[in-house]
């Protein structure tokens, strides 16, 4: 870990609580100089620190005496042992007369100024109870013979990368996240998940893109670890469903962007989120089709795909037209079809709308690439409709009657459209009279379509009567068209004839 800047602040009066704490703290390393040493988790030959704690107990002879303590801050090669001593001679003297300041991650810490030793160790010495301070009296000495040194509610020492299982989970307890059982998963799979593993202890954190935070969890791993390189006991990775059939699915992230990562300036969620990126534009660039809904991978399979999806028919029917054969991947966050489409459809909507009607219909139609892909393909699919079915009726020219008019204009829409189309006709040409109206609800009533008109009892009836002309309607191709439009004119009563 990168040695931590101590900026030096000046100094002031000790005030009497913050002087209290550092005097009771001073006199529980006089009584105990051990607090300060590090358990052993390692299989070093002869501990390093041996050397500061055997020159430390000489120190016993001298204890009460906090001058000789101040001289034995300021002599001898070795730092922690002239920080306990400055440390040591605030509970022998029993007072302190100055403080001085410095800031360290963010953070004020006022400390003695005492000796020759530097603030850090000073600092580190004389907050020993603080899991994140307490590291600046080991650092040095774990750069130096290559050592790993754990702080949390202990603190531990390793010759070599051997993190201790409680100092994983307090760390990890450190960052907002909140898994079931305190564990370190979110038990989620999605689209991409964070993976952290801690080499020495065999143990993953898992954190899925839906749960991923804007924080570094990687960052608050290593925040109190002290090591020539706090990175070397983690692997971090990306799980991800971005991957063509037979692919693995998991893509380990460079020690450059996780030095990155380890410094916060790149976060779970946009780690997670650059990694999908670059495998999404991988598939998109590969010459196999693969298809992603949600979290599930369904690799080459379209129908299976498009079985998984939610929405309407003319949706899933125009992505089938348009994707079969193809290599086009297609990558979806959730299970809805009008998702597939609008992934699609600003780059390709002509290609779809072409391969769902015709290549003719699609040159006809005006830039629909900023438009609703399901009303645009509705439209394309009706204008298609319209030539096989509306080319087939006569035309009936423009000098024809209200009744006519209505009524052609009805029968047409529900030939090409059904129900829906009708009920667009009568909002755009809606009947005036009462006679109009039973036309159009009998119109309704003929595509099996709810009631939605209010009309007397005489009206009513009339309408039903209507039902049975209209129906011959519907059904007639031709001139057949014509013979029954009239019949139906007849029966209104409208003295209209084409």
């Amino acid at each position: 870990m990168a040695k931590k800047k101590v900026r030096f602040r000046g100094v002031k009066h000790a005030p009497k609580r913050l002087e209290s704490d550092l005097l009771q703290k001073s006199q529980d390393l006089l009584d105990d100089p051990g607090l300060l040493r590090p358990k052993c988790a390692g299989t070093c030959r002869k501990c390093h620190f041996d050397k500061p704690f055997d020159r430390i107990s000489k120190l016993e002879g001298i204890k009460n005496d906090p001058d000789a303590l101040i001289k034995a801050s300021k002599r001898g090669p070795c730092d922690i042992t002239k920080a306990y001593a400055a440390t040591a001679s605030l509970g022998a003297a029993g007072e302190i007369t100055y403080l001085a300041t410095a800031k360290i991650g963010g953070e004020d810490f006022s400390f003695a100024k005492r000796g020759s030793v530097g603030n850090d160790k000073l600092i580190g010495c004389q907050y020993y109870n603080d899991p994140r301070a307490r590291l600046l009296l080991y650092n040095d000495m774990a750069r130096k013979k290559k050592l790993h040194i754990y702080s949390f509610d202990d603190i531990v020492c390793s010759n070599a990368p051997n993190m201790p299982e409680d100092y994983l989970y307090d760390a990890f307890w450190d960052t907002p996240y909140e898994f079931p059982d305190d564990e370190l998963s979110c038990g989620h799979e999605g689209q991409g998940t964070l993976v952290i593993e801690v080499k020495s202890l065999g143990k993953e954190i898992s954190i899925c893109r839906n749960c991923a935070k804007d924080i570094s969890t990687l960052q608050s791993l290593i925040s109190r670890i002290s090591a020539r390189d706090p990175l070397d006991d983690f692997d971090v990775s990306v799980r991800h469903k971005f991957h063509s059939a037979g692919g693995e699915g998991r893509e380990t992230i460079p020690p450059e962007k996780v030095r990155e990562y380890a410094m916060g300036k790149i976060t779970d969620s946009a780690l997670i989120s650059s990694v999908l990126k670059d495998m999404a534009g991988t598939l998109k660039k590969g010459d196999v089709a693969t298809f992603v809904s949600g979290s599930t991978n369904h690799g080459s399979d379209l129908d299976g795909f498009l079985e998984s999806l939610r929405g309407s028919d003319v949706e899933k029917e125009a992505l089938k037209a348009y994707l079969s054969g193809k290599t086009e991947s297609v990558i979806i966050r959730s299970d809805r079809a009008s998702e597939a489409l609008n992934a699609l459809w600003p780059e390709h909507w002509k290609e779809i709308i072409s391969s769902y009607t015709t290549q003719d219909i699609a040159d006809t139609m005006d830039d629909q690439s900023k438009n609703n892909p399901a009303q645009a393909l509705t439209g394309a699919w009706r204008i298609m409709v319209s030539k096989d079915i509306i080319g087939g009726l006569p035309d009936f020219g423009k000098r024809i009657g209200p009744m006519t008019k209505l009524a052609d204009a009805y029968a047409r829409a529900a030939k090409v459209g059904g129900a829906e189309m009708l009920l667009e006709e009568t909002e755009k040409n809606v009947p005036r009279d009462n006679k109009s109206k039973a036309m159009a609800r009998a119109f309704d009533m003929s595509l099996g379509a709810g009631e939605r008109w209010k009309m007397s009892g005489d009206d009513l009836e009339f309408s039903n009567f209507l039902i049975p002309f209209i129906k011959d309607l519907l059904e007639a191709d031709g001139e057949a068209y014509r013979d029954k439009m009239n019949t139906l004119l007849t029966a209104t009563g409208s003295g209209e004839k084409v």
